[in-house]
């Protein structure tokens, strides 16, 4: 009889020692620095399609594609100025004359809204769901839950909508 106890005792704690090795893997935060993407965007009535690079907080290069209208369009965010360039002529912007509603200035905005937002992150069938504001409207991010890479963002009072595809990191 001791024995078998001996035996049980044994093999339960073998058995919760294995189990103890496997730690539950956490959900990674969304990327929101150091990437480039091609991104998909619908603004208000507007479909936009572009190429997005990111090194750091505050800055942002959205280099548009599509409408054939602003084919060629490269807006750059360095922190304090923004640079818009076009067919070889460039010229720079104070970011206080561009309204937070603006495409770009939303996309900045809740990207540098989401740096170290670790709360009410939620994983759902899309992927992980991160909530936030920023000066432009409540957002919501949705990314991979295991890499971080974006996959879409969303945020309604502006009428934006994002889908980020040929995620890479820099």
């Amino acid at each position: 009889m001791l024995r078998r106890f001996t035996s049980l005792t044994l093999v339960l704690f073998i058995v919760l020692s294995f189990v103890a090795c496997f730690k539950k893997k956490g959900s990674e935060q969304p990327v929101t620095t150091g990437f480039s993407c091609d991104v998909e965007v619908k603004y208000q009535e507007m479909d936009v399609k572009g190429h997005l690079t990111r090194s750091s907080a505050g800055t942002l290069v959205f280099d548009i594609n599509e409408p054939e209208s602003l084919n060629g369009l490269s807006m750059q965010w360095n922190g304090d100025t923004i640079t818009l360039k076009l067919h070889g002529i460039s010229f720079g912007v104070d970011p206080a004359a561009i309204p937070q509603s603006a495409l770009g200035q939303c996309i900045l905005g809740v990207l540098d809204g989401a740096l170290g937002t670790h709360d009410g992150s939620t994983v759902t069938d899309e992927g992980l769901v991160t909530k936030g504001s920023s000066a432009s409207g409540e957002f919501e991010i949705v990314s991979d839950p295991e890499t971080g890479n974006l996959l879409k963002l969303r945020m309604p009072s502006a009428g934006l909508t994002a889908t980020f595809l040929n995620f890479k990191l820099t």
